[in-house]
């Protein structure tokens, strides 16, 4: 049975013993999730279309394709959807430009006590961007809901100072 406010994530890696001792870390901090494990692109590109994914953890050196290119696909699905680059070995220009292309935070897997509050963290920042963004769109509703009943007060105001103009001039202009 799946819980419906389960973390979901999906695993880029082709190392099944890595995903092992990820999945360990994780649930050793308490956190909660059901996971998938993808190593292709076309694994990729089919896990973003049939499950509703809140979190990505992908290697960066695979047979197939590389974390920056899954970040691509990714950011291309759906630009909100944090990546977690996890890797073996990383130099710094390349965890640089992953992090400048979009991705959440990268690392290093003899570091792997670190996954647990990078993925808290990412999750933590949709969340606040999530809050920000429907904060922005209330705000707006809210200045156009304003500047509508401004609108029809000024207009008010109008018919009500023409009227009144004209009883004035018809007042001063029978004298």
């Amino acid at each position: 049975m799946i819980q419906k406010n389960l973390l979901r994530i999906l695993f880029v890696e082709d190392v099944p013993s890595d995903v092992e001792l990820a999945i360990l870390v994780l649930r050793k901090e308490k956190i909660v999730f059901e996971h998938t494990v993808v190593c292709t692109r076309v694994d990729l590109l089919n896990a973003l279309k049939d499950y509703n994914l809140d979190l990505i953890i992908s290697d960066y050196m695979m047979p197939a394709f590389n974390g920056l290119q899954a970040l691509m696909e990714v950011i291309k699905f759906n630009p909100e959807l944090p990546f977690i680059l996890l890797t073996g070995s990383v130099n710094e220009e390349t965890a640089v430009e992953c992090i400048k292309s979009g991705a959440q935070d990268y690392v290093i897997k003899e570091h792997m006590t670190r996954l647990p509050f990078a993925v808290k963290e990412a999750l933590e920042q949709v969340r606040i961007n999530t809050e920000k963004k429907a904060s922005e769109l209330l705000l707006k509703d809210n200045e156009e809901k304003l500047q509508s009943i401004f609108s029809a007060a000024c207009l008010r105001c109008k018919r009500a100072s023409g009227k009144n103009h004209r009883e004035h001039a018809r007042h001063h202009g029978s004298k």
